[in-house]
Order: structure tokens, then C-alpha cells, then sequence
């Protein structure tokens, strides 16, 4: 979906302006750390894009326009990302969750869609158990593929060996086995220095954690449905979807992308948000 503004009424114009228009508002977390926000459209139902880890809300520059002619947009920096606040104790995907939760209040969101990339996942899950009614969906992107899986403790090891002895090589290294080859460079580049850039210790502290968790109780705590917009396959760190699985521990649908690696939002925005808009239909009010 795409406005030209240059077909559009100067009125019809100004007030599409005024719905992408974003504000910046500055909300305080549990222990009193600055998230960063940024909000912008109208509408009922709000849909709040997390980031995944080591990024921040800039993953979503594709997706923040197109939707908030019908939905309040609300895009943020988690704790230790982007913009917001970098001095916790204790960084948990427990503690993100929190963090979320006090940005649907601070907003006064009242029903809210949580879409989640890659940890955000994670965290929305965790989110939506904390906001009961608040809370009617968990949508996913490129994440919560198996609810059953554990990482090896071998592979665990290695990238934190690898963190521990050169951080930024490592992490650009990695978030290049996220992307097919045939990715565009650039994207790769930018994706790898905006994570190599992160501070070490709540990464390492927040990857530690996230790999950790049981995703399976995650979704059963949140009580909402789940469904995912995956991958369909095709790069190296690859996890294959397992719905039937998964629907042993939520009422859980998924669809997928072909030719795509872990960022579809950002490497086929046009279809990627196709798809949440189909995603989004079930949940409209």
C-alpha cells in the first residue's frame, strides 16, 4: 500500500501528514529508566512493533506509515537499545516485558496488537500475560517457530565465546548468517552496525537470557493468539516452523515469505506488509 502524495487533495494531503506525523514521548519504566516512543495514526486498536535484539525501532520505518491511517502506531526503543535508557542492573526479557507494560499504560492503549520480531516475540509473549484484556494478539515476525526447541549448549557457548573475545566482529558476523546471500549489501551492513554498536554487556547479559527461555511456557502464559509472519527458509541460521507443535501451547497460526531471511519486514516490505494486513483482518474491531 503506497500514498502519492501528489495526487492527494492539498486537505486530503495535510491530513494524511497529520496521521504519520510521529511524537516522540519519553515514558519511565519500573525502575525509572527512560523508553523512547514514538506514536503516530488513530484508530482503536494499537499496534506496538518491538524490536528485536541489538536493534531498535528503526526496524520498522516501512511498516509505521502504512498502518497508521487505520491504527494507532506505536514503535520503541526497548531498555538498552536506540535511544532509551542503558543503566539497568539486570537485563532480562522479564524486564522488557515490564517495559512494555508500562508503555501501554503511560499511552492509555486500551486494546493493542503486539508484533514482535525475533526476541520481541519473546516479549510480546511475556507482555501479554502481564495485560490481560489489554492484549488480544501476539503476532511474530520471523520468530516463535518452535516451541519445543532449545538451543545446544555447545552452539550457546561458541557465540558467547565469540561475543566475549571481539564483540562487534562477532555480532556483524553472525547477523550476516541471518540474511541470504543474495541480500542486498547495504541492508547486511546496516543491520550488522547498528547491532555490533550495542552496549556488550546488556547484549551478551540479554542474549544469555533469551536463549534460555521456555517458549512454550511463554505461550501458554499468554493466553492470547499467536501468529507469526516467518520465513520460509533459506539462510543459515534458519528455524524451521512447526505449527502443529506450537499448537500445543497456543492457539497459533503462521505464514510465511519466500526468499527471505530473518528481517522480511525490512527485505520485502511491500509483501511483508501484505501479509500483517491480512494477519491483522482476524483482529479488527
Amino acid at each position: 500500500m503506497g500514498i502519492v502524495c501528489s495526487a492527494l487533495s492539498p486537505a486530503l494531503a495535510a491530513t494524511t501528514d497529520q496521521i504519520t506525523a510521529p511524537t516522540k514521548r519519553i515514558v519511565s519504566a519500573r525502575d525509572g529508566l527512560k523508553i523512547v516512543c514514538e506514536c503516530r495514526g488513530r484508530g482503536n486498536t494499537a499496534l506496538l512493533f518491538l524490536h528485536g535484539w541489538c536493534g531498535d525501532r528503526e526496524y520498522w520505518k516501512q511498516q509505521v506509515n502504512v498502518f497508521a491511517p487505520e491504527y494507532r502506531v506505536v514503535t520503541l526503543d526497548q531498555a538498552g537499545h536506540g535511544e532509551s535508557g542503558k543503566d539497568r542492573q539486570e537485563w532480562t526479557v522479564s524486564s522488557l516485558a515490564d517495559d512494555v507494560e508500562s508503555v501501554v499504560n503511560a499511552l492509555d492503549l486500551k486494546r493493542v496488537i503486539l508484533v514482535g520480531h525475533s526476541m520481541g516475540g519473546s516479549i510480546g509473549l511475556a507482555a501479554a500475560k502481564r495485560l490481560p484484556g489489554r492484549v488480544v494478539a501476539v503476532v511474530g515476525v520471523d520468530t516463535l517457530q518452535n516451541a519445543e526447541f532449545k538451543f545446544p549448549d555447545e552452539t550457546v557457548q561458541k557465540l558467547l565465546n565469540g561475543f566475549a573475545t571481539d564483540f562487534p566482529k562477532s555480532v556483524k558476523g553472525m547477523f550476516a548468517q541471518l540474511l541470504p546471500e543474495q541480500t542486498n549489501s547495504h541492508l547486511v551492513e546496516a543491520l550488522g552496525s547498528t547491532a555490533a554498536a550495542q552496549d556488550k554487556k546488556m547484549a551478551v547479559a540479554l542474549f544469555s537470557d533469551l536463549v534460555r527461555r521456555d517458549t512454550g511456557t511463554l505461550m501458554r502464559g499468554a493466553k492470547v493468539p499467536v501468529r507469526c509472519i516467518n520465513s520460509a527458509g533459506g539462510y543459515p541460521f534458519y528455524n524451521p516452523t512447526t505449527v502443529e507443535i506450537n499448537r500445543k501451547y497456543a492457539d497459533y497460526r503462521a505464514v510465511f515469505i519466500e526468499n527471505v531471511g530473518h528481517y522480511p519486514m525490512l527485505e520485502k516490505p511491500a509483501e511483508f506488509n501484505r501479509q500483517l494486513r491480512a494477519v491483522l483482518e482476524e483482529f479488527r474491531k
